[in-house]
């Protein structure tokens, strides 16, 4: 058994000569500065031809600009010891909250699509067909977790695929560490006296993903010491499941065609093999959104499975959700795009600053310091809790967590009897954690604060976040 100085670059090496990568192609490297990436960089180093090899890091502006300089410095000094380039992408201050919004999703995984599209633009820039992640087995068995109980399909349960040929435009996404741990890429970097950093938000609990990492995994290896080997075949298998229904969706496909608005006759459906029915709806709606495309939930797709199995074809029904509506009518689905506007989105000034934000209708968002005098039925946020807050309209499947359960702001406005022609404009909260507050006292509902930020209402000082309308100068 090799001696793990060694053992990362081996595994490389392996990972190459099975992809077919020679050494003088050029491969682009997603480079974080963490650990994981920088022994991947350290070990293509010692296995590529000079010039061969390009590092790029993205600065997401999610962080504080203190640890970001910190984290940009060590990064360069390393590559540069390495010698190997290294392109530094700035997002942009808000860019990350910005995407969040449109694409009705995360902060993570807006940061992640952003990441993707300046990554695959610097690959078409330089030439380059490959493009390599650090994705390790702890990534795996985290993801192939979340998917497990997210109740995904099963072509989904073999995780991340180590290669995935022509994945964004002729460019070839790469992880050729996905057979090792995070330990093992410690270990090598430790060896060789290089120094990574550490990104704050990875300790943080709040995030899903994270608090898989920090308990449920450790508690799986404990039990099953060679889970990651057990993955790694689930992997293979699932592949094989997963390759027979692409294959066989694209022959379904050919039915459906690739004119707008989508639609398939409920026979021709009910004809398809049930084993490949999800796929064939997660193909029209990737079809659907285009060049931009909307993630949409499993859930959802089993909400419209489960209508179409269950209709006759004299049945009626509509589902609006995730911008789109899904139609039954006289036998035929059709799903389309909704043509609809964000009302409003505004950004706060830095956590802690008062300040006074006008909303639609009439009403404006004031962000003032505490007082002993002050409303105590008001929200109350401790000062510098928030980061990078912004005030906005409502969007389709937005929830809150409040204690011990998360719930949908639209089944809260439904509880509240708010009329649906009054909802899109109730002002929403919201951090790159996710939704802080929602207002519904303006409309006849409550102002309900999200969990986390209750829990810190002994943080002092605070600020009072409140609806004032305008005309009339008052707070609601």
């Amino acid at each position: 058994m090799p001696i793990i100085d060694e053992t990362v670059p081996n595994e490389i090496r392996l990972f190459l000569q099975k992809q077919g990568i020679a050494r003088d192609d050029l491969i682009v490297v997603a480079f974080s500065g963490g650990s994981d990436s920088l022994a991947m960089l350290a070990a293509f180093s010692s296995l590529m031809e000079e010039g061969s090899l390009l590092a790029v890091y993205v600065n997401h502006r999610i962080r504080s600009d203190s640890e970001l300089a910190i984290e940009l410095a060590l990064n360069e000094k390393n590559c540069k010891e390495l010698g190997i380039p290294l392109v530094v992408i700035d997002l942009g201050f808000g860019e990350v909250e910005r995407v969040s919004l449109l694409r009705s999703s995360g902060i993570e995984e807006a940061a992640r699509t952003l990441r993707y599209a300046a990554l695959s633009r610097i690959c078409q820039e330089k030439g380059a067909r490959f493009l390599a992640t650090a994705h390790t087995c702890d990534d795996q068995m985290e993801t192939v977790l979340m998917r497990v109980f997210h109740g995904s399909p099963v072509s989904a349960l073999g995780g991340i695929d180590p290669f995935r040929k022509n994945h964004f435009d002729g460019i070839s996404l790469i992880r050729p560490v996905l057979e090792l741990s995070h330990v093992q890429l410690q270990r090598y970097l430790q060896d060789r006296g290089i120094g990574w950093t550490e990104d704050s938000t990875n300790l943080c609990d709040k995030y899903f993903r994270n608090a898989l990492r920090h308990t449920v995994s450790p508690a799986i290896l404990s039990l099953f010491p060679q889970a990651y080997s057990a993955l790694s075949r689930l992997h293979k298998r699932t592949r094989e499941v997963s390759d027979f229904l692409e294959r066989e969706a694209t022959k379904a496909m050919e039915q459906v065609g690739c004119s707008l608005p989508v639609s398939i006759g409920l026979p021709y459906f009910l004809s398809i093999e049930p084993l490949v029915r999800d796929t064939v709806l997660y193909r029209m709606f990737d079809l659907l959104c285009g060049e931009k495309p909307i993630r949409i939930s499993y859930a959802m797709i089993q909400r419209i499975r489960d209508g179409l199995e269950s209709s006759k074809e004299d049945a009626t029904w509509t589902i609006s959700a995730f911008g789109t509506t899904a139609r039954f009518s006289h036998g035929v689905f059709t799903w389309e795009k909704e043509n609809t506007a964000y009302q409003y989105c505004l950004e706060l000034k830095k956590d802690g600053k008062e300040c006074i934000v006008e909303l639609p209708d009439g009403f404006s968002l004031a962000v003032r310091q505490y007082k002993e005098d002050s409303d105590p039925t008001l929200i109350r946020i401790g000062i510098g809790i928030l980061e990078n807050p912004i005030v906005r309209s409502p969007l389709e499947g937005d929830t809150i967590s409040l204690q011990g359960k998360t719930v949908l702001l639209s089944k809260l406005f439904s509880e509240w009897k708010i009329p649906a022609s009054l909802q899109p404009c109730i002002p929403v909260l919201e951090d790159k954690q996710g939704i802080v507050a929602v207002f519904g006292r303006i409309y006849g509902g409550r102002d309900r604060l999200c969990a986390r930020c209750k829990s810190t209402l002994a943080h002092d000082p605070t600020n009072i976040y409140s609806i004032i309308k305008r005309n009339e100068c008052r707070e609601i």
